[in-house]
């Protein structure tokens, strides 16, 4: 088993917070993590049909390049800056479809603030929309059509409700880039990035947006 050193226990408790939140959406949720260096990154996949990216700086460069199980590595975070990585797992199809590392192009910047505000929004309307409406498919035509709509650029909502509901913008003020390529948009916080592939309407988790 390969074992990394987390730079401190300010990493240490961002990576807790980062799985605890994962794990609380999906208690069987994978991680793949990368890292070529001194910093690795730790992918996920929320049930918001994106792809959520964590970078968290080691004690020092490590070559790393596995798929775990996110409540493993959880308990073992939760334990030690110093980690010895779960066996690996056989991960969901997202595992092997990240983002490209080159080819974005930034698009607009904005407060995290407004951001945030943008989530809430669509929760609320989403609220309004469906209240008493029982039909499930209906409600689900609803909710699409809420997470498709855009926050900052051309990326949408559902993107900055996994980075929100994730810990990815931090509890504070920041800035926030809208990224994209001719496939992916990418939506870029001070805790890390969620991209989301365009075109792909998203199987919404109508509990997400309530």
């Amino acid at each position: 088993m390969t074992g990394v050193q987390l730079a401190g226990v300010d990493e240490q408790q961002a990576v807790v917070q980062y799985l605890d939140r994962l794990v609380a959406l999906d208690n069987r949720a994978a991680v793949r993590l990368q890292a070529g260096g001194q910093v690795m990154g730790i992918w996920s996949g929320p049930p918001f049909e994106v792809v959520a990216l964590r970078p968290v700086a080691l004690a020092s460069p490590e070559q790393v390049d596995t798929t775990v199980s996110a409540q493993r590595l959880l308990e073992r975070v939760r334990e030690s800056v110093e980690v010895e990585l779960p066996p690996p797992v056989s991960g969901p199809s997202w595992v092997g479809l990240l983002p490209p590392r080159s080819g974005w192009e930034e698009r607009m910047r904005g407060d995290v603030a407004n951001v945030r505000a943008a989530v809430g929004t669509a929760k609320q309307f989403f609220r309004e929309r469906a209240e008493g409406i029982s039909d499930r498919q209906e409600l689900e035509r609803i909710a699409q059509d809420v997470w498709e709509r855009t926050c900052l650029g051309e990326v949408p909502v559902r993107s900055a409700h996994a980075a929100e509901t994730l810990g990815l913008m931090g509890p504070g003020d920041g800035t926030a880039v809208a990224f994209s390529t001719d496939t992916w948009t990418r939506l870029a916080v001070p805790g890390g990035s969620v991209s989301a592939r365009r075109g792909l309407l998203p199987s919404i988790s109508v509990f997400a947006l309530l």
